[in-house]
């Protein structure tokens, strides 16, 4: 849920993976790169997990060429973070939804629900302002959809993963745990209202009996952009101020 109107909502600078650390080695003079301390393991969209090692192997002074302390290490900069990359598409997906929403003077916020095979069961974008109900975040609005695309049978989505574009509000973040989704990734936080790990993590409580996975930063600085344009234009362009969510 973004913040209210007449703040600007500035994303991050940059999101993703973390960036490797370069640790400088004792006598022996080598040189280690490494990444985070262990491993990171995340599902994939078609279900599969994706594995990274945190670190390489330790190469001495010898083994480089001459001057290779003076210039990046141009692979190294190239290579896709391997946690986040597959949630590209599906977040571009949500990105596209979000792009609807000002057209009724709403914040942008787009969601969609992809089942255990990365099909997409549900979409959704902010429609409070449309629908004039205080409750249409994209989120909710995506997770009924997934529902009925289910034939009603079985509200349980499980399996299913849950991609927004702004972390969720207490509220979303709830009702993500409630329907069961086994996964939540969102691209931009929400230091004034997130409910997955900014102002509160209520996705994973240990006190609750489903906590889902949380995997953030996918595309971060794209979907913070889709806010920031939106919450500096005047209001003029859109209407009323919209409220928030």
């Amino acid at each position: 849920m973004p913040p209210e109107k007449n703040d600007e909502h500035v994303g991050p600078d940059e999101h993703g993976g973390p960036d490797g650390h370069v640790e400088h080695g004792g006598p022996d003079g080598h040189v280690e790169h490494g990444g985070p301390d262990g491993h990171v393991e995340h599902g994939g969209p078609d279900g599969q997990g994706v594995v990274r090692d945190g670190g390489q192997d330790a190469l001495r002074d010898g083994e480089r060429g001459e001057g290779a302390d003076d210039a990046p290490d141009e692979r190294e900069a190239d290579v896709p973070d391997p946690v986040r990359a597959p949630w590209h598409e599906p977040m571009r997906l949500a990105l596209a939804e979000a792009a609807r929403a000002p057209e009724t003077g709403d914040v942008p916020v787009g969601a969609v629900v992809l089942g255990p095979d990365g099909t997409v069961l549900g979409r959704g974008h902010n429609a409070r302002e449309a629908d004039g109900d205080p409750t249409a975040h994209a989120e909710l609005i995506a997770l009924r959809a997934a529902a009925h695309t289910q034939g009603g049978q079985d509200w349980r989505l499980t399996d299913c993963t849950l991609v927004v574009t702004l972390e969720p509000c207490t509220m979303c973040a709830g009702a993500a745990v409630l329907s069961r989704v086994a996964r939540v990734v969102y691209g931009a936080p929400d230091p004034k209202a997130g409910a997955a790990g900014s102002l509160w993590d209520a996705l994973r409580d240990r006190r609750l009996n489903h906590r889902p996975e949380v995997l953030n930063g996918v595309l971060a600085p794209e979907c913070a952009a889709l806010l920031t344009h939106f919450f500096r234009t005047p209001d003029t362009d859109f209407g009323p101020a919209p409220g928030v969510g």
